[in-house]
């Protein structure tokens, strides 16, 4: 499971510095099919890699602007802004655990 996290967060970081935010999808599902012996590992290894890559991602973004943008989504959508972050960070955490479970799946390793 490790060794899909490490495949997990430095494909999708490295994807996302060129392509769309849902290139993510594309470490994760390669991290699935190589990396985890059970269902619910691959899940949980796509789920916390990608999630704490956004939230991670997200608040280098939000330091760099001082927090501006944040603060007008908030505003913008009558929320707190930590629960913007939980949105953002179970955007990224359910996509990138479904991707990785998929490639799981694939190969048949789950029966």
């Amino acid at each position: 499971m490790k060794a899909a996290i490490v495949i997990i967060v430095l494909g999708s970081w490295g994807l996302m510095l060129f392509f769309p935010w849902w290139t993510i999808v594309f470490a994760c599902f390669v991290a699935g099919l190589i990396g985890p012996d059970r269902g619910y590992k691959a899940f949980s290894a796509g789920l916390l890699a990608s999630g704490g890559l956004w939230l991670v991602l997200a608040l280098i973004t939000d330091i760099q602007n001082g927090g501006v943008l944040s603060s007008q989504i908030s505003t913008l959508m009558t929320l707190p802004v930590w629960l913007i972050y939980v949105m953002t960070t179970l955007a990224g955490a359910l996509t990138g655990g479904f991707a990785c479970l998929s490639g799981y799946l694939l190969l048949g390793r789950g029966r």
